[in-house]
């Protein structure tokens, strides 16, 4: 019973006003940056998904802020100062997360424009519907790989292109836990796209806003609660106490420090004021 309750999906609910704080301080910035680029498009008459989109790329940095906020609270069952934990991430990671940024943008674009046009075609040719499955695989092999760049990115001092090739390693090496991922985000992306689909007029505006504000929680804190073992079993262990994100006395426990270490001995990484730095060869 005990170790339910420590599990992330009790502390989902025991821990909810916190999530849901750090939601907000990503999800009500991210509204206003696809709202500006919505109305722009609406202004110039280019109603297009390479508008409406462009607000992935300033809202992501923010992204840093809820990723670490969920990581600390689900998988290190740490009290945390939200504010102050989300601030930190995104003061430290925002470059990283604008470039994570684009490249999201630019996958999610090119995916919608290739299947829509792969789908359109379908009828033509028998051709064109094999290549739209073989998209759609490629699509769902480049989402499960942005599972991991967000938790690598913050938790990890590794070069981005090594974080992006660890990352699409992970979806064929831990292949399971990929696919159930998949599965388990499908489920709040389905509940988001009908609701807005199925609704119209002011109801429209209403989905359209909750879907905006609730979404992002759902889906970072499945992704999160999910890929967080095999992430640890392929790279290292980063449930730790990190003083630079959780509440802790200004001393430092060098003792603790130094079992650290020693438990990250014979592993590539080892860890630092609580990020893990590749060892020097």
């Amino acid at each position: 019973m005990k170790s339910f309750k420590n599990s992330a999906f009790a502390r989902f609910f025991t821990n909810f006003p916190k999530i849901m704080f750090a939601n907000l301080l990503y999800t009500i910035p991210s509204t206003i940056c696809f709202a500006i680029f919505g109305l722009i498009g609406y202004l110039t008459g280019f109603q297009n998904v390479i508008v409406w989109f462009l607000g992935i790329i300033p809202a992501y940095p923010l992204y840093a802020g809820l990723v670490m906020v969920i990581r600390k609270i689900a998988i290190e069952k740490e009290d945390i100062n939200v504010l102050d934990t989300f601030k930190t991430s995104v003061k430290e990671n925002w470059k990283t997360f604008l470039i994570n940024g684009i490249i999201t943008y630019l996958i999610i674009t090119l995916s919608v424009f290739a299947i829509l046009y792969y789908y359109s075609m379908a009828s033509v040719s028998a051709v064109y519907s094999a290549l739209l499955t073989l998209y759609l695989f490629f699509s769902a092999m480049l989402v499960a790989t942005m599972f991991y760049v967000p938790m690598m990115n913050i938790t990890y001092d590794i070069k981005l292109l090594q974080v992006y090739k660890n990352s699409f390693i992970l979806v064929f090496g831990k292949i399971l836990r990929s696919v159930l991922t998949l599965l388990a985000v499908a489920v709040p992306t389905a509940v988001a796209f009908f609701a807005i689909m199925l609704t119209s007029n002011v109801w429209l505006l209403i989905a359209g806003i909750l879907v905006s504000l609730i979404y992002p929680l759902f889906y970072t804190y499945i992704v999160v609660s999910i890929i967080s073992k095999p992430l640890q079993e392929a790279v290292g262990s980063f449930t730790k106490k990190d003083d630079r994100y959780v509440v802790l006395p200004k001393e430092r426990d060098i003792e603790k420090e130094k079992k650290l270490m020693d438990e990250n001995k014979d592993s590539e990484y080892v860890f630092v004021n609580g990020r893990m730095i590749k060892k020097d060869k």
